[in-house]
């Protein structure tokens, strides 16, 4: 028993052994903890040494090794990195190879500066963390050791940058280290507020940004607040320029982008082969072969070939083959192909696109489109199907459809919507739910005992749709009519009112006819009110009608649509118009 008690221990100190070392060779091997102590050791025993605490084997030409040179140096817990850099300074270099490091001599030193970059608070170091040059705008970025390499000369100004982290910086001169460790703070100021949806650019540019720009110069400008500046930019593509990896945090006053270029902003002219983007403002003139891109505002003018995209506010004009967006407020004019769409506009601003038009909120402005608008308050809208308003104030012309909450003005189309109407709807169907006059009306009248008519508008004025027939005439051979027409009511009192319509209709014996058979109305009609809902009306008309004389039959139907002619006798009768008095009697439903 004793002897099997034995065995098992051997046995799970080997595993805790395996798994250690198998720990230890998963660690990157300059990253790897060692504990050194050298008194003026040669410098060849010292790597030796080296290698055994950090569990690697050397790949180098003895050759190199300065046989002379004596180190003296106490290290405990560092990194194999940190020691071999106080052992070997600038005159050498190493690279990780497997299990293996190679040592190499540099023929010509390159100024350096390296380190790491931990929280202050916690002592874990930071992956991720951008490190640039303020003079050069060279940059890096740690790695997920924060372990951090930048070249530098005697006049950089080296700024590390974390976003939620205040910016440390650090002035190089001839006595910085070649290893400079350093904290970062927590910000103690809030992380700004998530963009709302209008402020966030449409998917297909955060799409073309993502493709255009790598995550890690997009993550060198989130950690980058400093505020830098350059006259003039020239890049083939984001990063691939004069400002190097730092584009997306520099604002220029010229940008040259041969295929595309990334920017915090401009400030005067850019033009982009294919596209522009910038992270905030652009003002003056913007233009690209394909697309803009532009997180927050533009003073100025911006054209593409496809879209421009703008997060905030526009104060200027927009041109585009396909659409523009606006994410907050239009303050000027947008031109698309397609469409255009603006968070908020303001008074006087113009949207003009092939397709359509969006508003979602903001001041009355003008608004026209080959098929549909869309605004929250508009002065004018023309589209050749549909416009829709919140609130209009002013005009809608549309070739279908006009709606609109609180209706301020005059709606022109075949069919007119309004919540509450305080103008006027030109249309064949007018619809409104309060300030709208909307009858069905069931008439007699001296031609026809039978109508129908439906008047829709306001009271001012309305538009009539009507029908009647005969019904003694036969079936093989009805008489009918058709018709529309204009009409106004005025309020008398409480229960009375009387209105004006003026109504042509075209007659028909048995199946349509494109003969000229017309019949022109004038109807005047005192209307007497039975609760909210229902009125009975009657009252005298004034008619002509016209057809053509020497059409065979004409004379029968003059018959039967005239009664006594008031033009018969007139000398300058001619036999195609007559015309008479005659009356109506009506009931009408009010809805």
């Amino acid at each position: 028993m004793r002897y099997e008690n034995n065995i098992r221990f051997a046995g799970l100190l080997l595993i805790l052994f395996l798994a250690s070392g198998a720990g230890l060779h998963a660690t990157d091997v300059l990253e790897r903890t060692i504990t050194v102590r050298f008194d003026q050791t040669p410098l060849k025993e010292a790597l030796a040494m080296i290698a055994k605490e950090g569990s690697f084997e050397w790949s180098y030409n003895a050759n190199i090794l300065d046989a002379n040179r004596r180190v003296t140096l106490a290290a405990e817990g560092w990194s194999v990195r940190e020691t071999l850099l106080f052992v070997l300074g600038d005159d050498y270099t190493f690279k990780e190879s497997g299990e293996y490091l190679i040592l190499k001599r540099q023929k010509k030193p390159q100024q350096k500066l390296s380190g790491y970059i931990s929280d202050q608070k916690t002592g874990k170091r930071m992956a991720n963390v951008t490190v640039y040059d303020r003079k050069t705008l060279r940059s890096t970025t740690t790695d997920r050791h924060g372990y951090y390499e930048l070249p530098v000369n005697e006049r950089s100004e080296i700024v590390v940058s974390k976003l939620e982290y205040r910016d440390t910086v650090l002035q190089v001169s001839s006595q910085t280290p070649r290893l400079v460790k350093l904290d970062m703070y927590i910000d103690s100021l809030p992380p700004p507020a998530k963009p709302t949806f209008e402020e966030e650019l449409t998917k297909v540019a955060v799409e073309l940004e993502d493709f255009f720009v790598r995550s890690s110069q997009k993550l060198s400008t989130l950690n980058v607040r400093d505020s830098l500046h350059r006259r003039a930019q020239l890049s083939v593509l984001p990063g691939i320029g004069t400002n190097h990896r730092m584009s997306g945090s520099v604002v220029n006053d010229y940008s040259l982008n041969i295929f595309a270029g990334y920017s915090r902003g401009n400030r005067i002219v850019e033009v982009g082969g294919l596209g522009n983007i910038n992270r905030e403002n652009v003002s003056g003139v913007q233009a690209a072969g394909l697309f803009n891109i532009t997180g927050d505002s533009l003073s100025g003018v911006q054209a593409a070939g496809l879209f421009n995209n703008l997060g905030n506010t526009a104060r200027g004009a927009q041109f585009a083959g396909i659409y523009n967006f606006t994410g907050h407020t239009l303050r000027g004019a947008q031109f698309g192909g397609i469409g255009n769409y603006a968070g908020f506009t303001s008074t006087g601003s113009l949207q003009a696109a092939g397709i359509t038009n969006v508003a979602l909120r903001g001041e009355p402005g003008v608004q026209l489109a080959g098929i549909v608008n869309h605004a929250h308050k508009s002065a004018f809208q023309a589209a050749g199907i549909a416009n829709t308003a919140d609130s209009l104030q002013g005009v809608q012309v549309a070739g279908i459809f006009n709606r609109a909450g609180l209706a301020r003005g005059v709606q022109i189309g075949l069919i007119n919507y309004a919540r509450e109407i305080r103008g006027m709807q030109l249309g064949l169907i007018n619809l409104s739910k309060r300030g709208g006059y909307v009858v069905l009306e069931l008439s007699a009248n001296d031609v026809f005992v039978a109508n129908a008519a439906f008047k829709s508008g306001v009271p001012a004025l309305y538009t009539i749709l009507t029908a009647g027939f005969d019904p003694d005439s036969p079936n093989s051979n009805r008489f009918w009519a058709y018709g529309a027409g204009l009409g106004a009511r005025a309020r008398l009192t409480r229960w009375s009112g009387l209105s004006f319509d003026l109504i042509h209709r075209h007659l028909n014996e048995g199946d349509h006819t494109n003969h000229i058979q017309e019949w022109d109305q004038a109807a005047l009609a005192l209307d007497l009110n039975f609760g909210k809902h229902f009125s009975i009306a009657g009252g005298p008309t004034a008619n002509l009608f016209y057809a053509d004389p020497n059409r065979l039959g004409t004379a029968t139907l003059r018959k039967r649509v005239v009664s006594n002619d008031r033009l018969s006798d007139s000398q300058s009768a001619d036999g195609w118009l007559s015309a008479w008095w005659g009356w109506t009697a009506a009931v009408r439903i009010r809805f």
